[in-house]
């Protein structure tokens, strides 16, 4: 990939002091695409500054709000009507930024924003999935953490890298996504990883990317993963940046493409994921009025053919390192992810297929046979 902006991310990476892992910036996109927005509905008044959101159920949305507001959840649905309302009695809302669920429904909340880079304290609250929640109270788990790198609070102007607005879940692990509040700018995100259990822990530094030139398209408000597809999307005020096919949990060595709003709202605050190519996203709000709930629709991949097939039988399903096909004897496999991109194509011998070096996610797997398409879909995890 092109380097952007090589004397700054220089500057930037002779300051970390990182003992086993080597930073390296990555810039650019493999394609861009413009998108819409569409409003949903205004937020419930209660959120004046969403800053997080999750979802739960069948349409309903959860939120918080930032710095200095009340320790509370807000549920809502998708015409802006507020739902309920839970307090976490144990915590402060000192700068809640982002929200992340995992595999088995436990919720995060990131007490991490960060916006002078002075902060001792960054927490993480980890709570159960709301909807089991009796009544309107709850107590959070607290994950305490620091940055590997910072040894000053606040660090030089030139190195204020350590605003975290943006967080997600993944195998275990919790990934944080800086906001650069460096002068001069740099439009780095760097990319921390640490677990998702209560204690205090270490956020080591896994890898930094190149995001944007101006404060408006290069600073990372939030993130979400597609637990099912594995698609990790980064959001900022002017787009939504798309990463697929990556490696383990090398996210910015994946396939790339930046996603530009055709509009730009007031101030994009948080993503999430509804389905494999819808999402929700919220802006932030001011004086009495809230923001926007908005509504992004993904292109849906035209790799993977949608008519004139018959379903394929494969499994097991969910994967493991292997995959069966009865049915794909003397036919080549056409194997996609859920991009619709190939991945993998199988000799006409091969009915025990190897998918032990695929990234967890989604896949399709297509064969053709006396002009007929046939299509089986799995899960590899």
């Amino acid at each position: 990939m092109n380097i952007k902006n090589t004397l700054a991310a220089g500057a930037l990476l002779m300051t970390l002091n990182v003992s086993c892992q080597q930073a390296v910036v990555r810039s650019a996109a493999d394609q861009t695409q413009p998108i819409n927005l569409r409003i949903i509905s205004r937020l419930p008044n209660q959120i004046i500054e969403s800053s997080g959101i999750a979802i739960s159920g069948s349409n309903r949305i959860w939120s918080h709000e930032d710095s200095g507001n009340a320790n509370e959840i807000y549920c809502f649905d998708s015409t802006g009507n507020l739902l309920r309302t839970i307090t976490i009695t144990n915590v402060e809302n000192t700068d809640w930024e982002d929200m992340a669920v995992d595999s088995d429904e436990n919720w995060f909340i990131g007490d991490f924003g960060n916006n002078n880079n002075t902060r001792a304290d960054l927490a993480i609250y980890k709570i159960p999935d709301p909807e089991t929640i009796t009544g309107n109270y709850t107590t959070a788990e607290i994950i305490r953490f620091s940055f590997e790198d910072q040894t000053a609070f606040p660090p030089p102007s030139s190195n204020r890298n350590y605003d975290v607005e943006a967080m997600i879940w993944h195998n275990d692990s919790l990934y944080l996504f800086t906001k650069d509040r460096s002068n001069p700018f740099t439009g780095i995100t760097k990319m921390y990883v640490l677990p998702d259990e209560p204690g205090t822990h270490i956020a080591r530094l896994l890898d930094s990317r190149f995001i944007g030139n101006s404060t408006e398209s290069g600073r990372i408000t939030s993130a979400d993963i597609n637990h099912h597809t594995g698609e990790l999307v980064l959001l900022t005020n002017t787009k939504l940046i798309s990463f697929v096919n990556y490696p383990g949990n090398r996210f910015f060595d994946g396939e790339v493409t930046e996603y530009i709003f055709t509009s730009t709202p007031g101030q994009n605050e948080a993503i999430v994921f509804v389905s494999s190519n819808k999402l929700y996203m919220t802006e932030e709000g001011g004086g009495s009025t809230a923001g926007y709930l908005f509504e992004i629709i993904l292109p849906v991949p035209q790799s993977i053919p949608e008519t004139n097939t018959k379903a394929l039988r494969v499994y097991p399903n969910p994967a493991n390192g292997f995959l069966l096909m009865p049915d794909g004897s003397n036919v080549e496999k056409t194997l996609y992810n859920a991009a619709g991109q190939i991945v993998k194509i199988f000799g006409k011998s091969e009915v025990v297929l190897d998918i032990s070096d695929l990234v967890n996610g989604l896949y399709f797997i297509m064969i053709q046979q006396k002009g007929e398409k046939q299509i089986g879909k799995f899960l590899k995890q």
